[in-house]
């Protein structure tokens, strides 16, 4: 996998989410976390999936899922060596070769410090949601292959950008349309 853009503490985002569901039957959690992958694969552009990394805690009893690259892209790891999946997400922002680059989901305040501490970006799980769920569902693919949900930051803050930063090009563009002068409402695309 190249090097995470975008670094999600899995669970952390799962739990602050719809997705989850009731807590039924032996598959309710692979079922949510498919739910998850599947809302990450519909709502970030080609581009933001190979560069996304979401990190799960390796379950207790069993045998634990492979670490995947699915189709999309997005690579999905369990922190079988680890403790706990904060262990491996701390290992992985120390070792990140350009920190600053990188921003981590999670609203867990140990990740977070330790985020900060490393300047990467950290923004909280509920933020992220709520910024995908924002997204139109099948993204138009990303027009600089740079672009990612680092969109939500501005860089020179460290912090949560202004909401007009929010909107994504294809987004922008169609609002322009929308108020032109002289020109007729287009659909969203």
């Amino acid at each position: 996998m190249p090097v995470p853009k975008l670094l999600i503490d899995g669970y952390n985002v799962l739990f602050q989410s719809q997705l989850v569901g009731r807590g039924r039957g032996r598959q309710w959690l692979p079922a949510a976390r498919d739910r998850l992958m599947q809302m990450l694969t519909s709502r970030l552009t080609p581009a933001e999936l190979s560069t996304t990394q979401v990190v799960f805690d390796a379950p207790r009893v069993g045998q634990a899922p492979p670490a995947v690259t699915q189709p999309s892209g997005l690579s999905i790891c369990y922190a079988v060596d680890h403790h706990e999946a904060d262990d491996l997400l701390e290992k992985i922002m120390r070792e990140h070769p350009t920190p600053k680059q990188l921003t981590v989901v999670s609203s867990d305040q140990r990740i977070r410090r330790c985020a900060r501490a490393q300047r990467a970006t950290s923004i909280d799980s509920q933020t992220f949601l709520d910024h995908l769920e924002r997204r139109p569902a099948s993204p138009a693919p990303a027009t600089n292959p740079s672009q990612t949900v680092l969109s939500l930051v501005d860089p020179t803050q460290g912090d949560l950008a202004t909401d007009e930063s929010l909107l994504s090009a294809g987004e922008v563009d169609y609002w322009l349309q929308q108020f032109q002068p002289n020109r007729r409402p287009t659909e969203p695309q």
